[in-house]
């Protein structure tokens, strides 16, 4: 082979390295178990504007419960928070919340008005990837972007109505992210699952918990499970899965920031963002 093509494939064995080597780190905004008050929903108003002209995340995720558990499941606040969140000018994912959904009295009829106001509700907004939800749970949604698997799942809190259903539920669930990290495996270095419920030291929640940590020890890779219920603060590993990450965000207008760089050992930071 001549010098010169020599030196050709060396430049571009050195162009591809570099753009592999700048690839910037994935940001996305969360927050969760908001609006709950006129005065939150102001806060929440003035964030939005901050967002928009501050932040560069990939995506916002709403991690459930639009409103307190306290008032009715009317259609007014669904219609209310689903205007609201159309202000976000990034695209905008959301989970349910048990107060928007299971515990409300007439659970189905709910349901209904959570799938007119929020289901696929990212569609409003145009997202350079491909989402897919699972066949028997169309409010479950996933995607990768970059080498990141992010799965939205239908896993709530509260009351166990039928435990048969509950159970099918959180199996469903579980099933789907062993069968979704089975499909991507050789392109993945993380995986990040939403999910509205804090299931720590919860026996209902034993179908999916089980499963899940079986799921992490075999994937091995960094896992984070961010939720929200709890309505304050918390980021540790609850399981002894150390892969496995969990943070709750705190409840109310604050967005946190998450940064997601799977180059490093643990690829995820976090920052609160608020006015």
């Amino acid at each position: 082979m001549k010098k010169d093509s020599l030196l050709i494939l060396l430049l571009i064995a050195t162009l591809i390295g570099a753009c592999q080597n700048n690839t910037k780190p994935l940001i996305f905004s969360a927050i969760g178990d908001v609006p709950y008050s006129k005065e939150v929903e102001m806060e929440l108003e003035e964030n939005i504007k901050i967002h928009n002209a501050k932040f560069q995340s990939s995506f916002l995720i709403h991690l459930g419960d639009i409103k307190p558990g306290k008032l009715p499941c009317e259609e007014e606040i669904y219609a209310n928070v689903s205007s609201l969140l159309k202000r976000f000018e990034t695209p905008v994912y959301i989970i349910p919340g048990d107060n928007e959904f299971n515990d409300c009295d007439n659970t189905s009829e709910a349901f209904s008005l959570w799938e007119k106001y929020f289901m696929h509700f990212h569609e409003n907004w145009q997202v350079p990837w491909k989402t897919e939800y699972q066949p028997e749970r169309k409010e479950n949604f996933t995607w990768v972007e970059q080498d990141v698997l992010f799965v939205g799942l239908n896993l709530v809190g509260g009351s166990v109505h039928d435990s048969t259903e509950w159970d099918s539920r959180l199996k469903a669930n579980a099933d789907w992210i062993e069968s979704l990290i089975q499909k991507n495996n050789k392109v993945l270095n993380a995986l990040v699952a939403f999910g509205h419920a804090n299931m720590d030291k919860t026996e209902k929640f034993k179908v999916f918990v089980e499963k899940f940590r079986s799921i992490a020890a075999s994937f091995q890779k960094p896992i984070l499970y961010l939720q929200g219920d709890g309505h304050v603060w918390i980021h540790d590993q609850p399981w002894k899965e150390q892969n496995i990450q969990r943070v709750q965000v705190d409840a109310g207008a604050r967005i946190l920031q998450v940064e997601i760089d799977t180059k490093q050992e643990n690829p995820f930071i976090f920052t609160k963002w608020s006015n």
